[in-house]
């Protein structure tokens, strides 16, 4: 992860940039780009914007598009929210509101009860 960007000089932020966009350009994920780089999803969009990359606007940080009945199935086979989310590098909310809009059952919170 890199150093905090209000920590970076002009030329660390430019050069940032560049490496961002290549990888950007290379077909790599917005959620790995932020996670390498240590931005937030949508600062990271806003920067390739700027940048003139063709990243998409949205409301609410990147839009990223999931295959629910894969993301279901996930679920389904016993894996929680959070490793679902992990799975397909998203946020445990919106794993969660996906999987409700979907009409799963969800399970309690809180793993299995312990036996004494």
């Amino acid at each position: 992860m890199e150093a905090p960007t209000g920590s970076l000089t002009d030329a660390e932020r430019a050069e940032r940039n560049v490496r961002m966009l290549a990888a950007w350009c290379a077909d790599t994920p917005m959620v790995e780009l932020a996670r390498e780089f240590g931005l937030s999803l949508s600062w990271t969009g806003t920067l390739l914007r700027k940048l003139g990359a063709d990243v998409p606007e949205t409301g609410r940080g990147i839009k990223c598009q999931l295959d629910d009945s894969e993301v279901v199935d996930q679920y389904e086979s016993g894996l929680t929210v959070r490793e679902v989310a992990g799975l397909n590098g998203v946020s445990y909310g919106k794993t969660y509101r996906l999987l409700q809009d979907a009409g799963v059952r969800m399970r309690p919170r809180g793993g299995r009860p312990h036996i004494r």
